[in-house]
């Protein structure tokens, strides 16, 4: 290489660092023109985590106040789904009457499958509308005024488990608990979980 070709190169070089290092230097490590926008920083430990699991909190307590289709009485003697409460779902509507005034949230009455049969469609519908009055009946005898607004039907926020899903959620949950797992207690299996 010619010499003078080198001194070239080498003020070059010298002229380009010389100009990057007229910049005035800054001590941010990011954040700010030469290392980014201004807002390009790290969030703080959980933000942003923290906005789905509060979403996951309100969807888990709205799903507390649905009433579903299995805690409404079934008629065995004429075979037919009523509107009177079970015991179970009349404790659940004391502990929605308590909450209510203190959340948004509506009371849901669980809609049942519609079909191809327009008459069972019918009848299905009269089935809602008297387990929406039975449930606004009892919140107004509890003390809720404004009941007959916050009752709705519709379609249950969750949904069900398949029977496939079902079996195999009960027996992992039986083979789960009382066969010890490997791992779960004293490092190995056949241990006794409390």
């Amino acid at each position: 290489m010619k010499p003078a070709l080198l001194t070239t190169l080498s003020l070059a070089c010298l002229l380009a660092a010389g100009c990057a290092w007229g910049h005035k230097q800054s001590h941010k490590t990011y954040g700010g023109p030469p290392y980014g926008p201004p807002h390009d920083r790290p969030f703080p430990v959980g933000q942003v985590t923290d906005s789905h699991w509060e979403t996951q909190q309100t969807n888990a307590e709205a799903a507390d106040f649905i009433f579903y289709d299995h805690e409404f009485r079934y008629d065995t003697e004429h075979h037919v789904d009523t509107a009177q409460l079970s015991p179970r779902a009349k404790k659940h509507l004391e502990e929605v009457a308590l909450r209510l005034e203190h959340v948004p949230f509506p009371v849901v009455i669980e809609e049942l499958p519609r079909d191809h049969d327009a008459a069972k469609n019918h009848q299905k519908g009269l089935l809602e509308q008297a387990r929406r009055q039975t449930i606004v009946e009892n919140l107004n005898k509890m003390g809720i005024t404004n009941a007959d607004e916050r009752v709705v039907i519709s379609n249950a926020f969750p949904e069900g488990f398949t029977g496939v899903e079902g079996e195999r959620s009960y027996f992992g949950i039986i083979n789960g608990a009382f066969g010890g797992g490997a791992g779960r207690r004293f490092g190995g299996t056949g241990g006794v979980y409390r």
